[in-house]
């Protein structure tokens, strides 16, 4: 049987907006990156020798050994380690991750919330949207690998979830009570106890996993195509959404449409 590790990083902000909070952003994404082992391995080496070739060995002494990693956020802004990069070869940097990202032939997922409609659609009964896209977002790999009889794992961002006890607690949660989002009209509805993902969630330091770094690069993307409009790189990552067929079930819009107010 074969096996696939689903990676998972977030761009924007969980908060609420206005009038509900203060937060500054709409939209809100948790993104999936779905790998086969042995294409793992493999970018794995393809991102270290790209980071070799482009960042001298004087410059990554300077700084900590967390920041010697593709981060997509700081090669957009040349910031940390890709300070020393002029633009145009951070331009080229990102298209060659961008190369190697579809290269790999991924499935990706990607749960985008606009968080003023869920809240103006379910009110006090909203889901937080950092729980909602986690538990909605592994349910759907639940059900990829039910259809493409694979088994799985999950990996995210120890920096990112360690301290977040709601989050430990859903993901504990989620093989005992399962994973259907519960509730009026949220999506998806079926019940699911993840009985082909291994070990519920597993965390990695970000600079010792090439998947989690590739992720953030989707996920920003995918981010930045929703809130800015900006949608070149979204398009490069169109063709691997998760789909069966002519079906395609991402990304995965909450609220749905047809509940926007």
């Amino acid at each position: 049987m074969a096996s696939r590790t689903m990676y998972l990083d977030a761009a924007g902000d969980p908060g609420w907006p206005p009038p509900f909070g203060k937060s500054k952003v709409e939209w809100y994404v948790l993104a999936g990156l779905v790998l086969e082992s042995e294409n793992d391995l493999k970018l794995s080496e393809k991102v270290e020798d790209l980071l070799a070739e482009y960042i001298p060995e004087a410059e990554r002494e300077k700084w900590p050994d967390k920041h010697y990693e593709i981060h997509y956020h700081d090669i957009i802004f040349g910031k940390n380690i890709f300070s020393c990069l002029e633009d145009k070869k951070r331009k080229e940097l990102s298209d060659i991750i961008f190369e190697i990202i579809t290269s790999a032939n991924p499935s990706i997922f990607a749960t985008v919330i606009n968080k003023t409609q869920l809240k103006r659609a379910y009110g006090d009964y909203a889901y937080h949207p950092r729980m909602l896209a986690m538990q909605s977002t592994i349910h759907r790999f639940s059900m990829y690998l039910k259809r493409e009889q694979h088994i799985g794992s999950v990996v995210v961002d120890e920096e990112e979830y360690k301290k977040d006890k709601e989050i430990r607690h859903l993901i504990h949660g989620l093989k005992r009570y399962g994973a259907a989002i519960r509730g009026f009209n949220y999506q998806p509805w079926y019940e699911d106890k993840l009985e082909r993902i291994l070990n519920a969630v597993n965390m990695s330091p970000s600079e010792m996993s090439t998947g989690i770094q590739l992720v953030d690069v989707c996920s920003r993307s995918i981010w930045s195509h929703f809130e800015k409009g900006k949608s070149n790189r979204f398009h490069q990552l169109e063709p691997f959404f998760d789909r069966d067929g002519n079906h395609v079930y991402e990304p995965s819009v909450v609220p749905p449409r047809s509940r926007w107010k």
